[in-house]
């Protein structure tokens, strides 16, 4: 028996996994989403980030730098405009950590 592969119909092929970039970017929102800080009102924003990594990706394997960078810096823009935690200072860290432990 011959080990021969047909090429797959338009839309049929086999799904193809996620790039490291799309993965860490869904690591991200899925981060953001744990703390509470994005919810559905913020659905369209992480999709649009979607595409652009995925355009990143694209301008990467086909070795167009100029739009590789243009997809990235639209990115890096999503990225920017969702909610962030807040950082709180060391003072604050340890202030609350001695109110946990009650004193």
């Amino acid at each position: 028996m011959s080990k021969t592969t047909t090429p797959a119909l338009d839309g049929l092929e086999p799904p193809t996994p996620d790039s490291s970039l799309l993965q860490a970017l869904d690591k991200t929102i899925q981060a953001l989403e744990a703390d509470g800080l994005i919810d559905d009102r913020h659905a369209a924003l992480c999709e649009l980030a979607r595409v652009m990594a995925a355009a990143t990706e694209a301008g990467q394997l086909s070795g167009r730098a100029s739009a590789a960078a243009m997809a990235a810096r639209e990115l890096r823009e999503c990225l920017e405009a969702l909610p962030k935690p807040e950082s709180i200072s060391e003072a604050e860290a340890f202030a609350a950590l001695v109110e946990q432990l009650g004193g």
